[in-house]
């Protein structure tokens, strides 16, 4: 394994791990941790009580390297500074796919929750190239993913609340501590002309699969009893890429919670790789 760093900062926040291939020019999965954009590691994906270090393993046992990231989280800097940070990594990666040993047209981005959300943005804006979700780092190189995988990830902050009772689920969680709004500067709806008002307006991958026209493949999983994001957060993402002929696949994972290891058995990880695989060519 190597770490290092993805912008010139060379900051932990902007740092990451990477586990190369054993083929050359391999696809490589880029990894987003979750943690409500305010905790978490990257070294999750070496080892975790929920089960993520198999996705890892799954990947690189079909071939690919992997890569997981740390990005800034909401304490350091608020939104967009996390998508510009994932985006400033996907570039990093593609410029220097000779030295990683990947190719720079094969890459998958995946992540959990609140990586989930990162991972969707950077499928759904694929081809975009909106400034302010591309940040300024690498500008040259492009931001574009082949794939994305979301597990139990966040399509609408606007809704993640009243989305509970629709599947089931009490309003309240024990875990909310205000994760949005510490994210986009403010609670919802934001105050006129505000910064908040404007990062409210871009955060939700959901907007963009809805509009956009370059959104990358995405395969969902989510927990059909996960109590912190309601699994209609993925049901609509499917059925609106479904609608607009993109490829995607749901995966409901019948009776688990958030972050709950049932999302990383292998029944559920084979199927993901191959689906990828099949989608990078």
């Amino acid at each position: 394994m190597e770490t290092g760093f993805y912008t010139q900062a060379q900051v932990n926040s902007q740092s990451y791990d990477f586990y190369p291939a054993t083929s050359p020019a391999a696809p490589l999965l880029i990894y987003i941790h979750g943690g409500a954009w305010r905790f978490g590691d990257k070294s999750v994906v070496s080892f975790s009580d929920t089960g993520t270090h198999h996705l890892r393993e799954a990947f690189a046992a079909a071939g690919l390297a992997v890569a997981s990231i740390n990005y800034r989280l909401s304490h350091e800097a608020l939104f967009p500074a996390q998508i510009n940070d994932v985006k400033a990594a996907i570039r990093y990666f593609r410029a220097g796919a000779d030295r990683f040993g990947i190719n720079p047209a094969r890459i998958v981005v995946a992540g959990s929750s609140a990586g989930g959300h990162l991972a969707m943005l950077a499928a759904a804006t694929s081809g975009l190239n909106q400034p302010y979700l591309e940040g300024a780092e690498n500008k040259a190189v492009s931001s574009e993913v082949a794939a994305a995988v979301s597990i139990y990830g966040v399509s609408d902050l606007r809704t993640i609340f009243e989305d509970r009772p629709l599947c089931g689920q009490p309003l309240a969680h024990k875990d909310d501590d205000g994760a949005e709004w510490r994210l986009l500067g403010s609670t919802y709806p934001a105050p006129a002309g505000s910064v908040a008002e404007v990062n409210w307006a871009h955060a939700h991958p959901i907007d963009y699969y809805r509009t956009g026209t370059d959104a990358a493949p995405t395969y969902l999983v989510h927990g059909t009893a996960d109590g912190c994001v309601p699994y209609i957060q993925s049901q609509r993402v499917f059925d609106t890429l479904t609608d607009r002929g993109v490829d995607s696949r749901l995966v409901l994972a019948e009776g688990a919670d958030h972050a709950d290891p049932l999302c990383y058995r292998d029944e559920v990880l084979a199927p993901m790789v191959d689906w990828a695989l099949s989608r990078i060519g």
